[in-house]
């Protein structure tokens, strides 16, 4: 029984994503007065961080007529085969102060090999494609805590919502001596916390968060960090991102997004691959921005990626006595950064990625497939994860 239950959990725990929103995790039905639990190994791959392996556990706790339910608690302990660790616990209050959902995190990450490869859209030309080069790594570690308070003003039907929160994360940077991060010495290289004020809109329509065939998402969000929010480093971000669903025909469903993130003031490097929003998302590269490029290859102060996914329900089974949807998917990535006192390129200068894959959908639980690549050094990557990419 170890597939259904894997397809069934796994979506809650996102190894390598590791803000996705609790809103994606599968709702169990209300039962005043009563608990649900359960603990579940974890297995991912992907080019980038290698066999993750770990275990998630979550549990619901009913009550007070309160849908889905009263409080969601969850953990996760995730390794992977090139030194990536990413462990948290969480908490969802739907409702815990009337019409507002609070959501909480703690979590450690750490990185024997965290990449890097400069600022702009042109960095580290002489890069051969070996992501286990010590010159374009550094070791990272980086616990952190976040809360948000989400909600919809005009009711729950109302496509608009609305969060405010709080994130704080200290980054410990410690450079290979020979590495590109020793030689530059960019800011940041000290390490630090981060501070954030999280600001965010969103004018939500898509007929299913986790599979959605129709509608769309337009999030604006904002981040600040200063002195007085607990931040070694002043600067702001600001994220605009688009997702579109158009059903074409009974069988086929066409996806869109795009992104971007703009960073001002005096942003430590470890920031130039992040972005705002309430799902996580870094790079340009990496299998939640470009696929088929390296993870992190492309950063810098702005960066927008578009995303285009042709998606094909193929038919529907059951395995292990569970019904299940059986689907493929084909897409197109495209990513470019501009960061200052760089040369970035023309304007028409974008890393392409292009590809293909399997899903495998559950309710609320999908298995990704991806196989993509990419005319950039390397040139092919592979991923499996949980959930949709957007």
């Amino acid at each position: 029984m170890l597939l259904p239950s894997l397809v069934l959990a796994l979506v809650s725990a996102s190894p390598v994503a590791p803000t996705v929103p609790t809103a994606s995790v599968p709702k169990p039905a209300s039962k005043d007065g009563s608990v649900d639990g359960i603990a579940l190994p974890l297995l991912s791959f992907n080019s980038d961080f290698g066999v993750g392996y770990g275990v998630v556990g979550g549990m619901y706790i009913y009550g007070d007529g309160r849908q889905p339910y009263q409080h969601g608690l969850g953990a996760q302990v995730f390794f992977t085969s090139r030194g990536v660790q990413n462990h948290y616990l969480r908490y969802d209050g739907p409702r815990l102060l009337g019409p507002l959902r609070v959501e909480g995190r703690f979590e450690y990450k750490r990185e024997f090999q965290s990449p890097f490869y400069g600022a702009g859209n042109r960095s580290a030309s002489e890069f051969t494609g070996n992501v286990k080069d010590a010159w374009y790594n550094y070791d990272k570690g980086s616990p952190g805590a976040w809360l948000r308070l989400r909600g919809k003003p005009w009711g729950e039907d109302h496509p608009f919502q609305a969060y405010a929160g709080y994130s704080w994360r200290y980054t410990r940077v410690s450079p290979y001596e020979a590495s590109m991060l020793a030689e530059m010495q960019p800011l940041g290289i000290e390490g630090g916390s981060t501070g954030q004020i999280l600001l965010g809109a969103l004018w939500d329509t898509r007929d299913n968060e986790s599979d959605p065939s129709t509608g769309g998402a337009e999030e604006l969000a904002l981040r600040i960090s200063g002195h007085t929010t607990g931040s070694r480093y002043r600067y702001a971000g600001v994220t605009l991102s688009e997702r579109r669903y158009f059903r074409l025909g009974s069988r086929f469903i066409f996806a869109q997004r795009v992104s971007l993130d703009m960073l001002f003031g005096d942003v430590p490097f470890f920031e130039w691959s992040t972005t705002g929003g309430v799902n996580f998302t870094e790079g340009v590269g990496g299998m939640s921005s470009v696929r088929g490029i390296e993870r992190n290859r492309f950063v810098g102060n702005i960066k927008v990626f578009s995303n285009t996914e042709l998606r094909f329900h193929a038919l529907d089974l059951r395995i292990l006595g569970q019904p299940m949807k059986l689907g493929m998917a084909a897409f197109l990535d495209l990513g470019r950064v501009w960061h200052p006192g760089v040369t970035d390129g023309a304007w028409h200068e974008w890393h392409p990625g292009a590809g293909a894959g399997l899903r495998v959908t559950r309710r609320a639980a999908v298995i990704r497939v991806d196989y993509a690549l990419s005319t950039e050094t390397g040139g092919q990557r592979f991923y499996m994860n949980y959930g949709h990419m957007f």
